[in-house]
């Protein structure tokens, strides 16, 4: 009896004193060296996950704006193509460096290029179509009322202008087009000449055979005689606006045998900076042979990311030896046209 009772005390309090040591240790905790371990293992491994997110969207951006930028470019060149179908008669780079001394100086002067001009034919405005069902021709001298369209000429820019600070730091495409009549009733274009009322002769305009000026004395019922009017509307933004320099993927432009590069050689080499020897968008025009052949033109555009999203953060940047960034210039697209207006063609002899 005493053997038992001896054995259960021993038996109850080995029992207590694992209870208390197991209760001791559930309710130790961490160190404070445990807690300060497992915060920087923590902090590592969030702080890997935020640089990758980071990196991520950068890329993100980096690569919308690529895709932003090239769409533009593409959109800027299908129009362009879709008018240019329509010429009749498009300006080489010799013709087109005449032609530039009489636009506007808003459309050609330090700041702006023009690098394609030609002519189409414009369907007259509602009010001058009334007008000639309601009139004869005495008293709608000078107009082609029979034809109900005259011709227009329009002229693509390459242009670093930036009034009121509203565009991009790169080059832009501008278009000015010279109509015969406003969009206004009775509102004639100052100093318009139709090349179609002189034999079709566009390639002198505006002078006629003899050398005479006919924006000084338009023919014309009231036209008021003088220089030409108007200002361009930027058409495309971001394009790239660097001179070929180093080893950075831009180059020197090229042109098909018969072809004539526009702007030329001459005229670009002369403009002031900083657009000086910039072939961002050019064109190959070929020869005119005779007045009743097409004329086949290449385009090529080339952008520039410079300016946006995912570009324009301190330390994401690689500078080029000729203190241009890395990546921002795009692959230039490039077009052949063959123009099919025939208004005022004449047939191959």
């Amino acid at each position: 009896m005493a053997k038992r009772a001896i054995g259960s005390w021993f038996k109850q309090r080995w029992v207590g004193s694992q209870r208390h040591q197991a209760t001791r240790h559930n309710t130790r905790g961490f160190t404070l060296l445990e807690l300060l371990v497992a915060t920087a293992i923590g902090g590592g491994i969030i702080s890997g996950l935020m640089f990758m997110v980071v990196q991520l969207t950068n890329t993100d951006l980096r690569e919308s704006s690529r895709s932003e930028t090239q769409r533009e470019m593409q959109l800027a060149l299908d129009y362009i193509s879709t008018e240019l179908r329509e010429a009749v008669y498009v300006y080489d780079g010799e013709q087109l460096a005449t032609l530039s001394q009489y636009l506007p100086n808003a459309v050609a002067n330090n700041n702006s290029v023009p690098v394609l001009a030609f002519w189409k034919h414009q369907p007259f405005p509602t009010w001058m179509r009334d007008r000639c069902r309601a009139q004869t021709s005495a008293q709608t001298p000078g107009i082609a009322c029979a034809s109900g369209s005259s011709y227009s000429l329009v002229v693509y820019s390459l242009s670093s202008a930036n009034p009121g600070n509203i565009w991009s730091n790169n080059a832009r495409i501008t278009r000015y087009a010279l109509t015969e009549f406003g969009s206004t009733a009775n509102v004639l274009t100052q100093g318009y000449v139709n090349p179609g009322l002189n034999n079709n002769n566009f390639a002198t305009w505006p002078f006629d055979a003899n050398g005479n000026d006919l924006r000084l004395r338009p023919v014309g019922s009231g036209r008021p005689p003088g220089n030409l009017v108007g200002d361009p509307v930027t058409l495309v933004d971001y394009v790239d606006s660097v001179a070929p320099a180093g080893n950075n993927g831009r180059r020197d432009p090229s042109c098909p045998q018969d072809y004539q590069l526009t702007p030329s050689n001459a005229t670009i080499q002369a403009v002031p900076a900083p657009l000086r020897n910039v072939r961002s968008f050019y064109a190959c025009v070929s020869r005119r042979v005779d007045s009743g052949a097409n004329q086949d033109v290449v385009l090529s555009i080339r952008g520039n990311v410079n300016g946006r999203p995912g570009y324009t953060i301190a330390g994401f940047r690689t500078v080029n030896a000729d203190n241009t960034f890395a990546n921002d210039t795009l692959p230039a697209l490039e077009t052949r046209v063959l123009t099919r207006g025939s208004l005022g063609r004449l047939p191959p002899q």
